[in-house]
């Protein structure tokens, strides 16, 4: 089963919506990444050169966004059961590598201009109104960038947006601390600029790192740290007829997030209501947490020694008794426990809800649910209200045309003995 993202697509307006917003991001970075590339050879700054290549950060998570979004549209396949989401990952892996290059070459760069510096051989940098002008406009746009940011994050709660808009908030402090080194060359103080390149490449690395790592850790199926996860494992572990988990793993595909479980159920559990248990598990979840993309859930349920019935009566005369044709108005309900095949129990007890004017029924299968029954058997259906209650409890209904206890009894023992 495949889970929702924190808003659909639909219910967003164009600008709001992932792919425009990762659009844009890759052609206003791409832009920057260029002119600042061009501006920093032209002033001979290495500082400038640095936020250049910083940007490719900001490209490499756009373009991975885009990459996923679009093959998340792909269906999976025989071959690859898991849909083409890491595609982005490999994207991410090979560019990071590139990164780590460029940071390098920086840092060698730096060093060299530090050292020449203090040897009495400083290099000249350019400092004209031209490029104070750029770095303003390039700061603009980096703050506007981030406020975008925000709204989106703000309307949708999507964990991409919100790591690029931490993203942005690092890019202007770079290139505020660009603007600080070329206000340094107006003072004569040029190894600033040398000393800015050297910080900002270890922003590159730790930027190149992060994607280095998310993607190796993506294409070996590791398992990721959920914050939410011993929340998530409760509210799975407390839902009806779940005895124990026996394997919850959440992975990252892509920039997308799957759920893994195995579940034990208690014993008996009813084939007929395992696609409920499913949907209800997994309405819940998608619902709690839409950080998770996809939940795929695989269910066990072993025979069950003992299981108890209930079936409503009209009268109390053992095996002979009458089943009654109304499920709030009967005044006796017969429980019957089974086990391996022989009765083991049958108790008849007073209908103590008969004479409630209102919210019999709910009643009634309230106090059933707490008397822990895995069967239901009755001449008519239920209403609304008794039903949900009994199938959010995944409690086997089941309509017959029996006249006595007895047939209820026999039909039971004749299904075991088929099973053996």
């Amino acid at each position: 089963m495949s889970g929702i993202l924190a808003k659909s697509d639909l219910e967003l307006k164009f600008f709001e919506r992932p792919l425009f917003i990762n659009m844009v991001l890759v052609l206003v970075s791409t832009t920057l990444l260029i002119l600042k590339l061009i501006f920093g050879l032209l002033t001979n700054s290495i500082a400038l050169q640095a936020d250049a290549f910083d940007s490719l950060t900001d490209i490499v998570i756009a373009v991975s966004a885009i990459v996923g979004f679009l093959f998340s549209k792909k269906k999976p396949n025989e071959k690859f059961p898991y849909g083409y989401y890491k595609m982005e990952n490999i994207v991410s892996l090979f560019i990071s590598l590139f990164i780590f290059f460029s940071a390098y070459t920086i840092i060698v760069q730096s060093i060299t201009d530090i050292f020449n510096f203090f040897t009495g051989n400083p290099k000249i940098i350019s400092v004209s109104l031209e490029i104070f002008i750029f770095l303003a406009i390039s700061l603009i746009i980096s703050c506007c960038l981030t406020l975008y940011l925000s709204y989106v994050f703000k309307k949708t709660k999507s964990p991409i947006i919100e790591s690029e808009t931490k993203e942005k908030l690092t890019d202007i402090f770079i290139s505020i601390s660009v603007l600080i080194g070329f206000i340094g060359v107006l003072f004569n103080f040029s190894i600033l600029d040398s000393f800015i390149g050297l910080a900002i490449s270890g922003f590159i690395i730790k930027g190149g790192y992060d994607i280095f790592l998310v993607s190796i850790k993506t294409l070996l199926d590791a398992v990721i740290d959920f914050e939410n996860r011993s929340e998530l494992y409760k509210m799975i572990e407390k839902m009806p007829k779940v005895k124990k988990i026996d394997k919850m793993e959440i992975r990252s595909y892509g920039r997308f997030i799957f759920l893994e479980l195995d579940l034990l159920l208690t014993k008996n559990f009813p084939f007929s209501l395992i696609d409920t248990l499913r949907e209800k598990l997994f309405n819940e979840i998608s619902a709690k947490y839409p950080q998770i993309f996809k939940i795929i859930i695989e269910i066990s349920s072993p025979e069950k020694q003992e299981i108890k019935i209930a079936v409503p009566l009209e009268n109390s005369q053992g095996e002979d008794s009458v089943i009654s044709n109304h499920f709030g108005e009967s005044l006796f309900f017969a429980f019957i426990s089974l086990n391996e095949g022989l009765l083991s129990k049958l108790e008849i007890v007073n209908n103590s809800f008969i004479d409630k004017e209102k919210r019999k029924g709910i009643l009634i299968s309230d106090w059933l649910i707490s008397e822990k029954i895995d069967r239901l058997y009755l001449k008519k259906e239920l209403n609304k209200g008794p039903s949900l209650i009994l199938e959010n409890n995944f409690v086997e209904v089941i309509l017959i045309r029996s006249m006595v206890l007895k047939d209820i009894i026999d039909r039971e023992l004749n299904l075991h003995d088929q099973k053996i």
